[in-house]
């Protein structure tokens, strides 16, 4: 997100959308995205949405921080504004009890990511999926193929992060830095991230 900010704004001011089931990249996204200052939504259906004490937690990072979290079944109130649209499949790893054909029941084609639903996000908004998505489901091809979707740069980015743990977990004797030079560099990273989103948004 950080990359591909609107022209002017910064992470705190913007507003993103999950669409679909309460899956665990929608809590965590929720929790993240609070903890940054913000608007987080879920737009999807009764009994697929997150849970009160999951919520309970995100509203009391938006207490700290700012933001807000809102769950509807609402499309216009959902997508209103919305800077970034993050969806995820709709069914595989989460209930095993319930087959494809009951899903598809439930969230097709309301909660399913095509070119009428992001019309109604803001004129700049991207469009987010963790991946593998499942095309003409639970997003269009029209929307993943588009200008506007950034599931590509997100994949990318994942791929170092897994790198960077991977590295962690396979050198457990590795002498780590002392606490003052972590924190040098972190002081520097964070300039880094600083001036590339200033960069950003002067061009």
């Amino acid at each position: 997100m950080t990359e591909h900010l609107p022209e002017g704004k910064k992470l705190s001011d913007c507003k993103i959308v999950f669409v679909g089931d309460a899956t665990q990249v929608c809590v965590s996204t929720m929790f993240m995205t609070t903890k940054m200052g913000m608007d987080f939504v879920q737009f999807g259906p009764k009994g697929f949405q997150m849970k009160d004490d999951v919520v309970k937690i995100g509203k009391k990072n938006a207490e700290l921080y700012g933001g807000s979290v809102t769950i509807t079944e609402d499309a216009d109130e959902a997508l209103k504004d919305a800077d970034f649209v993050y969806t995820d499949v709709w069914y595989g790893l989460y209930d095993a009890e319930m087959g494809k054909d009951e899903r598809m029941k439930i969230f097709y084609p309301k909660y399913q990511v095509n070119a009428d639903l992001i019309a109604k996000a803001s004129d700049h908004v991207r469009f987010m999926h963790c991946l593998p998505a499942t095309r003409g489901e639970e997003v269009t091809d029209e929307v993943l193929d588009s200008d506007y979707s950034i599931v590509w740069d997100e994949a990318e980015n994942r791929k170092t992060a897994m790198r960077a743990i991977f590295v962690y977990l396979l050198n457990p004797e590795l002498k780590y830095a002392s606490k003052a030079v972590a924190d040098k560099y972190d002081a520097e990273f964070e300039l880094m991230l600083k001036n590339a989103v200033d960069s950003r948004n002067n061009d």
